[in-house]
């Protein structure tokens, strides 16, 4: 393992994307965490747009996907707390656009493009709407360190289930989805949330309870897990390996915050309970 270069590329540019989301947190402010809710959604908008559009409108049904959620996360950045009504406007943009658009369509060509209206309203839900739940977070009481905390999680979960895994996997999680997943790895990564979540509260975050310490990596870093299991059924759906490429050594946007934004509204609940 010393010597792999995947790893190598994976480690560094962890690293350093790790530096670059920590100081828009602590320092961007509103305007950070919109940036950044706004990149995360268009690059996973995108890389899911590729995944599951076919036929010669793949590209407009992209853009098309990409203006919205560009539309969304702007809105959200000068409307905060505004996200049920763009939940609606997205449904209906969607819906409307699907609907507009099947006049071109021949008769065969009606239930693809059903199929993809299908997609495209759970892509809008999963990857432009949820999403938004990051400024929710970072805007309510001691929301910066809660922000930090929950990226701790979900980051250090995905990472220890990966070596315990390696090293200690025997009992496959869901070897249907994803086959390289192991019971064992889950559990490493659930216990790595709950250490990582100890430490920042000693150090950072001494407000936070024990109770909160210990049930919110847990709900967190499970449902994250989930959140992976996902996006690799989506992946095998589509036939596809990785989401992307731009990230390296981990694949794109959709592979590196599949587990981000699904536990991101679990998130959001335990502010509101122990915060």
């Amino acid at each position: 393992m010393k010597n792999n270069p995947e790893l190598t590329k994976r480690i560094l540019t962890g690293s350093i994307g790790a530096l670059v989301l920590v100081a828009l947190i602590a320092f961007g402010g509103w305007i950070g965490i919109g940036l950044l809710t706004a990149v995360l959604s268009l690059g996973m908008v995108d890389e899911f747009s590729r995944m599951t559009f076919a036929g010669e409108d793949r590209t407009e049904k992209r853009y098309f996907l990409l203006i919205l959620a560009w539309l969304v996360s702007l809105v959200n950045v000068f409307g905060p707390r505004s996200e049920f009504e763009l939940l609606g406007f997205g449904f209906v943009a969607v819906f409307g656009y699907f609907l507009f658009t099947a006049k071109r369509k021949q008769a065969e060509e009606f239930q693809r493009h059903f199929r993809e209206l299908e997609f495209s309203v759970f892509g809008m839900i999963y990857l432009i709407f949820l999403p938004l739940f990051l400024p929710r977070i970072h805007g309510s009481v001691n929301g910066v360190h809660w922000t930090v905390i929950f990226f701790l999680i979900v980051w250090a979960g995905d990472t220890m289930a990966y070596f315990t895994g390696v090293k200690y996997g025997r009992r496959k999680l869901y070897p249907e989805i994803s086959p390289k997943k192991s019971v064992e790895g889950a559990i490493g990564g659930l216990v790595s949330g709950i250490v990582i979540g100890g430490l920042y509260k000693l150090l950072f975050f001494r407000t936070l309870s024990w109770g909160g310490v210990l049930l919110v990596p847990v709900l967190v870093g499970a449902v994250a897990q989930v959140g992976d299991l996902c996006e690799s059924f989506l992946k095998r759906v589509s036939g596809t390996k990785d989401s992307g490429s731009i990230l390296p050594g981990h694949g794109g946007f959709l592979d590196r915050f599949d587990g981000v934004v699904f536990s991101l509204p679990v998130m959001y609940a335990c502010t509101r309970i122990f915060g």
